[in-house]
């Protein structure tokens, strides 16, 4: 009886009625092959379904079936496929974007429902920000992934691609369902610990781990240091994100209201979390806003998940599609801190017959520790390598990857190691980054730079030269460069060299040796431009001006004390040899004189208080601050007991932020002040840069012309302001072209003490007369206004300057039209 019961039972239960069917699956970007987090998976007729979750996954059991399964995703072409009748079955899906277009929400009576989500969340920004708390560090993993994508049939059938592609047609797996090819050039993964304090506001990484794989990429250390997750991180809880330099308005801001329009669409169960899911979008198409979907918690009212696109329609240049998926688990302290966060930037093709690009970030989080505050020496060096950070085996990655590898991923790593062999892309590689550091990579020294390769001028006529400097390869403790050049029309060698020794690369501490012999020009001396390439390469060319061949040996020592604190010192002796009609009274004698030297004591402070600093190979990169004013302050002291020929001293104080206005754009200001005591001939003064070229500059002051003033006691303004899409979005014609407006303010006050008026004579020994320096009256000052129009084409800008003082000088020009190109997003 009990085993016919049993046996009754098994057939209940193994019948078609109570059968239990399970289908699983992946859901990702047809273009891009990345995951789709929190899409909608349903059995096809009836209400049977799941998301997927952040890795793109999903489980579905039923006890029936229906004949296919559905995918949907708002920005996605919603796609289905068919269900065979079998227990389990495993059904990928690829999507493919659409233009993400929401109709307008019509509302009869009463607020949006979605407002006061919104509000409230908005409200509680500060209890969930992580920022609010004391401290906190984790433990992070970052994998970035670098293809070429949009391939077009143009482009692969060029010659120099052709022994490329035929590499990438034999791997399968980097091909999707539609055919399309990517081309990786790029792969990293990076174990981390990153720390942060609040009072005083600080961030620091320490790389434990990092394996990178890229065309063109010879060093590891300098790339580890951006590979990590300090230059990941996006934190909704702020006003503005900064994505690709450019601010993003959070769906939570304080000013929410201005810029989105959101649509309650459901309440639903995220994990343990019931949720509100909201779809937010711009209120106006080119606004740099977001688009997509949001949840959150019903009880608390913070964000458990996000995923938000930048439309097309967006005022950006080149960029496609910007992606940001986040899962975020609250803290023990309460604060949110991002678990998993990916982002995507699809960068469109210039023309038809060139490439794309597809970059991919991901960052996992975990062994969160909060309020627990290191020490703020901890903070000196904002990014820190391990010793060993290069050294890991195939365990180590296996045991600290929250997921492995996908078959793609693999992929990726053996096409990116196979492109490295192979040599047309090695040329390629190597020649771009030839023509934007200036130096090519020969073993264990760099030949360079290439702009000093010739020149042309009036003075030398034709000017070759060529230079070498060591790299890290050659040490990492010490620095040799050397650069040579011979004038045709001169017949003058010019020289310069230097050996650097880095003492102590985390409070970074160097000294260096120089001698060097040049031509400069009078207020266009080029260790004043070194970072202003164009601009230098264009006055250097054609007639010099105020000519004059400097000799310099010297030594500096500099020392970073604590983070962003620098303070440096040297010592030089010059000499200034005019190549051009010049004369000066001498202070005690009044003789005619030409030539000087100098000998000085250089004293310099420079403090970033957020300052980002990198270690590149043996020099130090910035890559700027993130909010607060970076302060330089200079100290020279002339001396005649060292050998100079006159006494002096010379203070200046600058000061240089960048501020983000939100919806009125970024405006950035320059502060420049100082003051020189002693009667000194006017090369040593200050001679205010001014611009006779078109080309427009930040550098200089854009309707003066060269030397047109100078000044022994000075203090400027300059203010440059970027509207972005501000103003010209609501024109309807010029909206479409995306220009954006852009304005100047740049203002000088000066003078010059009479005894320094006084040495510069009239004419020379033979009754020449001689040119002399133009003056400021301290009074008055100088102001120029500028506006102008940038991204157009989407590389021009042009500006227009008209100058408000000083019209009766020789030679002003009221009005300037410049012109320039840049690559901007």
């Amino acid at each position: 009886m009990l085993r016919a019961l049993l046996f009754a039972v098994f057939l209940l239960f193994s019948s078609p009625l109570w059968a239990q069917f399970t289908i699983q699956g992946r859901v990702t970007d047809a273009e891009t092959g990345d995951p789709i987090a929190f899409a909608n998976v349903i059995l096809k007729g009836t209400t049977t379904g799941i998301t997927t979750d952040f890795e793109g996954n999903y489980l579905i059991q039923s006890r029936t079936l229906s004949d296919s399964l559905q995918v949907s995703y708002l920005g996605y072409i919603t796609q289905s496929k068919p269900l065979l009748n079998q227990p389990d079955q495993t059904i990928n899906f690829q999507l493919r974007p659409t233009s993400f277009e929401l109709e307008a929400f019509v509302f009869e009576a009463g607020e949006n429902p979605a407002f006061e989500i919104i509000r409230r969340a908005s409200e509680r920004r500060k209890d969930f920000d992580k920022r609010s708390l004391n401290a906190y560090e984790t433990k992070n993993y970052t994998k970035i992934e670098i293809d070429i994508d949009n391939l077009s049939e143009d482009f692969r059938q060029r010659k120099s691609v052709q022994k490329v592609t035929s590499v990438l047609d034999s791997i399968q797996e980097l091909t999707n369902d539609e055919g399309e090819k990517i081309l990786p050039v790029f792969f990293s993964e990076t174990v981390s610990k990153f720390y942060y304090r609040n009072n005083p506001e600080l961030r620091k990484e320490v790389i434990e781990k990092s394996k990178v794989s890229g065309v063109g990429i010879t060093d590891g250390s300098t790339t580890s240091q951006i590979t990590g997750s300090v230059f990941q991180e996006y934190n909704f809880y702020k006003n503005w994100l900064s994505i690709l330099n450019k601010d993003f308005i959070s769906p939570i801001a304080d000013g929410w209201k201005t810029f989105y329009d959101y649509d309650l669409l459901d309440s639903v169960l995220v994990g343990q979390d019931t949720c509100y899911k909201l779809t937010v979008y711009p209120r106006r198409e080119q606004d740099l806003a977001f688009s997509g979907t949001i949840w959150i918690k019903k009880d608390d009212y913070s964000l458990k998940q996000v995923d938000l696109t930048i439309p097309k329609t967006a005022n950006l240049n080149f960029v496609d599609r910007i992606k940001i998926q986040q899962e975020l688990e609250p803290s023990s302290a309460g604060p949110l801190i991002p678990s998993k966060t990916r982002v995507l930037i699809k960068i469109a093709q210039v023309t038809d017959d060139t490439a794309g690009l597809l970059a991919k970030f991901y960052t996992a989080t975990d062994s969160v520790v909060v309020n627990d505050p290191k020490a703020t020496s901890f903070f000196n060096q904002a990014v820190e390598l391990k010793p060993d950070f290069g050294d890991s085996d195939a365990n180590f990655w296996v045991e600290n990857r929250p997921d492995p590898l996908s078959s793609e991923e693999l992929a990726v790593l053996q096409m990116v190691d196979t492109l490295k062999r192979i040599p047309i892309i090695r040329f390629y590689s190597e020649g771009l980054k030839f023509f934007a550091t200036g130096y090519k990579m020969i073993g264990k020294v760099d030949i360079g730079p290439w702009p000093g390769f010739f020149n042309y001028n009036d003075v030398e006529s034709v000017r070759l030269g060529m230079g070498v400097r060591t790299n890290y390869k050659f040490s990492k403790k010490w620095e040799l460069k050397g650069y040579l050049a011979y004038g045709f029309g001169d017949e003058t060698w010019k020289y310069s060299g230097s050996v650097t020794r880095i003492l102590d690369r985390n409070r970074w501490t160097t000294i260096q040796a120089y001698s060097n012999k040049e031509i400069d020009q009078v207020g266009l001396e080029i260790a004043n431009l070194q970072s202003n390439s164009v601009f230098l390469a264009a006055s250097r060319f054609g007639t010099l001006r105020s000519p004059y061949l400097s000799t310099n040996h010297g030594i500096n020592i500099q020392r970073e004390f604590f983070k962003g604190f620098l303070v440096k010192a040297g010592m030089n002796s010059g000499q200034f040899d005019p190549l051009y009609n010049f004369y000066y009274l001498e202070k005690d004698t009044r003789e005619y004189k030409s030539s000087f030297e100098t000998a000085e004591i250089r004293l310099g402070i420079r403090y970033g208080r957020d300052e980002i600093i990198i270690i590149n190979d043996n020099e130090r990169a910035s890559l700027g601050s993130l909010k607060w004013p970076i302060f330089e302050v200079n100290y020279t002291k002339g001396m005649q007991w060292l050998g100079g020929d006159m006494e002096y001293s010379k203070l200046s104080f600058y000061v240089y932020q960048r501020i983000n206005m939100g919806l009125l754009g970024v405006g950035r200001y320059e502060l420049d002040a100082g003051k020189i005591f002693g009667e000194v001939p006017y090369p040593i003064l200050k001679n205010h840069l001014g611009n006779e070229t078109v080309f427009y500059t930040t550098a200089a002051f854009n309707t003066m012309n060269f030397t047109e003033f100078t000044s022994d006691q000075y203090f400027s303004i300059r203010y440059r302001h970027a509207f972005e899409g501000f103003l010209l979005n609501s024109i309807p014609l010029i909206k479409r072209l995306k220009w954006r407006a852009v304005g100047n303010a740049n203002v000088l006050w000066g003078s010059v003490e009479n005894y320094n008026v006084e040495n510069v004579p009239a004419v020379d020994p033979e009754g020449n007369p001689l040119n002399t320096f133009g003056r400021l009256d301290f009074g008055k000052p100088y102001l120029e206004l500028g506006y102008g129009i940038e991204n157009i084409f989407k590389f021009f800008r042009v500006d227009f300057f008209h100058r408000m003082t000083y019209l009766d000088n020789p030679g002003a020009k009221p009005f300037q039209v410049k012109i320039s190109a840049q690559f901007i997003l």
